[in-house]
């Protein structure tokens, strides 16, 4: 013979179990230092992952990298969409000087990549 009711004892864990649980999912999460990744990020803030990646490659957003994956805290996402929107450099331009000055963009981008060889062609031949 158990000192226990063992089904009484089972409501009695049960109940708080659940109460325990109630009690987490009530409290707000603690967003400090809170990292998210691009797509839980364009999710909160109602964008496209890509637009998320420009914040981040523009400065608007600090981008944090896991390895290859891209995160952003969600504390600073929650403040910059809070600030509301911010006119970029590239509001300001004519199509003409976006174009200018994505063409010079690539233009150094070849440059470093060719100065990467060291003066070697592709396939190590000098």
């Amino acid at each position: 013979m158990s000192l226990f009711n063992e089904a009484e004892l089972r409501d009695i864990i049960r109940d708080e179990v659940r109460t325990a649980i109630r009690q987490e999912l009530g409290k707000k999460p603690a967003t400090v230092g809170e990292f998210v990744s691009v797509a839980d990020a364009a999710q909160i803030a109602s964008v496209a992952t890509q637009t998320i990646r420009v914040w981040v490659r523009e400065g608007r957003l600090t981008g944090y990298h896991a390895g290859r994956v891209l995160r952003v805290r969600r504390a600073e996402l929650e403040d910059f969409l809070a600030a509301g929107p911010s006119p970029s450099s590239t509001t300001q331009m004519s199509p003409e000087e976006l174009a200018d000055r994505r063409f010079r963009q690539r233009q150094t981008a070849g440059r470093e990549r060719r100065s990467n060889t060291h003066g070697r062609l592709p396939g190590g031949a000098p």
